[in-house]
């Protein structure tokens, strides 16, 4: 990759950004497609700047240190830079008294998994465009437990794809979500996306598609609670 290309992405680069492109050029090839999106992400979000600078300057350090496997051509690039971090050399260097580390690193690729198995999730403004609502109402259905919507931070919310048919909530979702309502959004995520064997090992949102809203209702009410042997 030549630097042209990479200044490209990164209009009028500051001179602490040609450090972080020169260093990310000295990085294996496999890892550099990855380090060089994440600094296309600075000029995007300016409060993020000094985060994305330190977060490349560790990232192309670390990746001289360890054997990359050429696998990782093949992955996103969030995924890459997360195997990388969590490496055995690379999380001594990063993380050398903590134990859990790895474990928290491996938990954001779950979670992203979770987000994003089933299609790309929806913007708030994307959600009220589909249901024909207004932004404002979204959010009220979101408060109310009637829709799912996972928390970015200053970011807003992205919204599951598969809780929305035809232009519409899909059916049974606000009942289950109630059932649900004791948990935290990212532990009712898990709910939906996880086989239970209470409903013969299908996942819960797979069953409300299918429109056996009973069952599922009746699997979140037990959710937490250990099946009889």
């Amino acid at each position: 990759m030549k630097i042209e290309t990479l200044l490209k992405k990164v209009r009028n680069a500051t001179s602490a950004e040609q450090k972080l492109i020169s260093e990310i050029l000295d990085a294996p090839q496999i890892f550099q497609h990855s380090l060089s999106e994440v600094l296309s992400e600075i000029k995007k979000k300016k409060s993020s700047e000094l985060f994305l600078q330190a977060f490349l300057d560790i990232a192309a350090e670390v990746s001289k240190e360890v054997t990359i496997s050429p696998n990782l051509v093949e992955k996103e690039p969030f995924e890459r830079i997360i195997e990388v971090l969590t490496t055995k050399e690379v999380l001594e260097k990063l993380a050398p008294s903590d134990p859990l580390a790895a474990a928290r690193l491996k938990g954001l690729m779950v979670k992203r998994e979770l987000l994003y198995q089933d299609g790309q999730p929806l913007k708030s403004e994307e959600v009220a465009s589909l249901l024909h609502l207004t932004r404002q109402a979204v959010d009220k259905r979101r408060r109310n437990g009637q829709l799912l919507g996972i928390s970015l931070g200053r970011r807003g919310y992205l919204y599951p794809v598969w809780q929305f048919h035809e232009e519409k909530v899909l059916p049974g979702l606000v009942q289950v979500l109630q059932e649900l309502k004791e948990y935290d959004p990212w532990t009712q995520l898990m709910f939906f996306e996880t086989g239970d064997l209470r409903l013969g090992g299908a996942t819960p949102q797979e069953r409300l598609r299918a429109g056996e809203i009973d069952d599922v209702v009746w699997a979140a009410s037990c959710y937490g609670k250990q099946i009889p042997a």
